[in-house]
């Protein structure tokens, strides 16, 4: 018996050293690739708003974190604000693995050695993703003055319909069926949803996520402003394109943390109105902004 207790332990534990080494690989992949392409520009950017473009990259990062562990203890999670981040971080590195799975995969198995089930975590990471997905599309209805010159009175129309697709999707009469299907899917013990959802928390979680978003669109407004100068009315757009942006990385089903995808959507849409080379700069240096400030989190939080 004990043969068989520490065979399974050297067998997690190799399992722990391969998941660790893939993620360092393409964890190191995405930088390289990032600085690969950042290195050819000629760079002339004012040094001030880079640093505040970082630091609201990192305030970034510790308010979704937050988010999501406000989303757990709502659901009945007993889980700590650090103890929270510490998963949220450490998972996140999944997201540079090819697939959109092993972030879950993470948190639901961080989450079990703090005391929080896997019924709870992954009900957690699914309503982390409709609010994220709700919330970018949303606020993609601020780059509409772009677009309405191409699409005239249909673009009022689309911003309405988004409006309300939103509100209706995070309705607990469609929400809450789906949990109930998801966790019937899951293995292990099943719960019931206590306390049972409600329309007026999921509307105070989508305004933290909004508030979000216009946080980091902010953070790349900075940045992109700090090698191409730019009105504070281009704000709200520049803000909205990054949200569209980050909606289809995450989106392409085989793209690690939505890397490429995500700069080639910006550079589509920005690349309409401001220079492409300022644009294609700004998209791979904000990238490498958040790999670089999540690292940091990461590296904090393996110390709690």
């Amino acid at each position: 018996m004990w043969i068989v207790m520490a065979g399974r332990m050297h067998w997690r534990r190799a399992v722990k050293v391969l998941l660790g080494g893939l993620v360092l690989f393409f964890l190191g992949l995405s930088i390289y690739r990032g600085w690969h392409d950042a290195s050819p520009f000629q760079w002339n950017a004012r040094p001030w708003p880079l640093v505040v473009s970082f630091t609201l990259a990192l305030a970034f990062w510790l308010m979704t974190g937050g988010e999501w562990n406000i989303i757990v203890r709502y659901l009945g999670g007993t889980l700590a604000l650090r103890k929270g981040l510490k998963i949220y971080f450490l998972s996140n590195l999944g997201w540079y693995l090819p697939g959109k799975v092993w972030y879950a995969v993470g948190r639901a198995y961080l989450g079990q050695q703090e005391g929080v089930s896997v019924g709870v975590i992954s009900t957690s990471v699914l309503m982390e993703m409709a609010l994220s997905l709700t919330s970018s599309a949303l606020m993609a209805t601020l780059a509409l003055p772009l677009v309405s010159p191409l699409l005239g009175a249909k673009s009022l129309y689309l911003g309405v319909a988004v409006l309300v697709l939103g509100l209706a999707v995070l309705h607990p009469a469609l929400m809450k069926p789906a949990l109930t299907l998801l966790e019937r899917l899951l293995p292990g013990p099943k719960r019931t949803m206590n306390p049972p959802l409600r329309y007026l928390v999921m509307m105070g979680l989508l305004v933290g996520y909004l508030f979000i978003w216009g946080f980091v669109g902010a953070a790349f407004f900075i940045l992109l402003n700090a090698i191409y100068p730019l009105s504070l009315a281009w704000l709200p757009t520049v803000a909205a394109i990054y949200a569209v942006s980050w909606m289809a990385g995450f989106l392409a089903p085989f793209a690690p943390s939505g890397l490429g995808v995500r700069e080639g959507a910006m550079i589509l849409l920005l690349g309409r109105y401001l220079p492409v080379p300022a644009v294609t700069a700004a998209a791979i240096l904000f990238r490498l902004w958040l790999i670089l400030a999540e690292v940091l989190w990461v590296a904090v939080a393996t110390r709690w």
